[in-house]
């Protein structure tokens, strides 16, 4: 019997783990495809994850996947804050504008789709804004305020619209 409930409580601790690395990798695909042509972006995807990983922790769940992703976004967005020299509002105003880029690009995209294909590739790209509009919240304590929260939202609901 005891063996039962430790059992069970392993389960649960590694659904827990799971969950915290899959909320987690979308925004490290998107630091990957964005490290050479936008770091400074990719940077701020990195911090956001490490973000999300310390407040796993905080809240108990936590694990060996968990810490060693942890530790390892966080050299890597250390290295990459020292290469890049990020200081002051120039990241915040970098990352910002590019996630309203490309909201905007993926708000026409989802206006101009007329087919299937089109709204495929709407959907990415509204996908794709949702997260880089939620990496804006380290920007104000974690909390977007309500002219990027408003984006996010919308993009977020076009994309299950959508699908």
């Amino acid at each position: 019997y005891p063996w039962h409930i430790l059992l069970c409580d392993l389960a649960t601790c590694s659904a827990i783990m799971a969950a915290v690395l899959k909320k987690c990798r979308p925004y490290l695909q998107r630091a990957e495809e964005l490290a050479t042509h936008e770091p400074i972006v990719a940077y701020y995807c990195r911090v956001y994850v490490v973000e999300l990983l310390v407040r796993a922790r905080q809240g108990g769940d936590s694990g060996p996947d968990v810490d060693a992703l942890l530790m390892a976004e966080l050299q890597k967005a250390e290295a990459a804050k020292q290469a890049l020299a990020i200081g002051g509002s120039r990241g915040q105003a970098t990352t910002e504008s590019f996630a309203l880029q490309v909201f905007d690009a993926a708000a026409a995209a989802d206006r101009d789709a007329q087919d299937s294909s089109g709204q495929a590739s709407a959907v990415s790209r509204l996908y794709a804004a949702a997260l880089f509009l939620d990496i804006c919240a380290q920007f104000y304590d974690g909390e977007l305020p309500p002219d990027l929260a408003e984006k996010a939202r919308y993009a977020r609901f076009r994309v299950v619209q959508i699908r």
